[in-house]
């Protein structure tokens, strides 16, 4: 699995002009995942996240693309 992290970081800063950061944290726990706060600011900053962490923004961030009916790898 690839995940292009400075892609990820873009779009999350999109959803974030629409969300706040505890709603989506507040997203990923509904569907099951354990997730904290600072988990997303540790990636929005640049530092190292584990991969686990990483994967979970990244599903998160192509559920809302897809939602609206857009694509993430625009």
């Amino acid at each position: 699995m690839y995940i292009d992290d400075y892609t990820l970081r873009r779009l999350l800063q999109e959803l974030l002009r629409r969300k706040t950061r505890n709603q989506i944290v507040q997203e990923i726990k509904l569907k099951g995942e354990k997730f904290h706060q600072y988990n997303l600011d540790k990636f929005l900053e640049g530092k190292d996240v584990s991969l686990s962490t990483l994967q979970k923004i990244d599903k998160y961030v192509c559920r809302q693309y897809y939602q609206d009916g857009r694509s993430p790898l625009l």
